[in-house]
């Protein structure tokens, strides 16, 4: 029954409302759904009080949040790829130099 009134008491909570009806008899004799509900509603205020306040994202959030996520969406972890195409690049970059450095015939 928790897990069912469980949105119900967090709507309560954000809102400062009473739970749904069909969940008042449940919330009012379950412990876990009391302390549920306290938390939330301590969570909710603090948000609350923080609404105004504004921080500056780090500039590798993206990043850190990015690597962090698994799937499709995931940042490789292996630091190969990258340092596979920087080698080619370094490669490309260095036989332009010796061709553009390289002895012509004179006519």
């Amino acid at each position: 029954m928790c897990e069912v009134a469980a949105p119900f008491v967090a709507s309560s909570a954000v809102d400062g409302g009473e739970v749904a009806r069909p969940f008042r008899v449940h919330t009012a004799d379950c412990p876990r759904c009391q302390a549920r509900h306290a938390v939330m509603t301590r969570t909710a205020h603090e948000l609350r009080a923080m609404a105004g306040e504004r921080a500056v994202a780090p500039a590798d959030l993206e990043w850190r949040v990015m690597s962090a996520l698994e799937g499709d969406l995931a940042l490789p972890r292996s630091w190969k790829r990258p340092v596979a195409v920087i080698a080619a690049l370094f490669s490309v970059a260095v036989a332009v130099v010796f061709w553009r450095l390289r002895p012509r015939p004179t006519m």
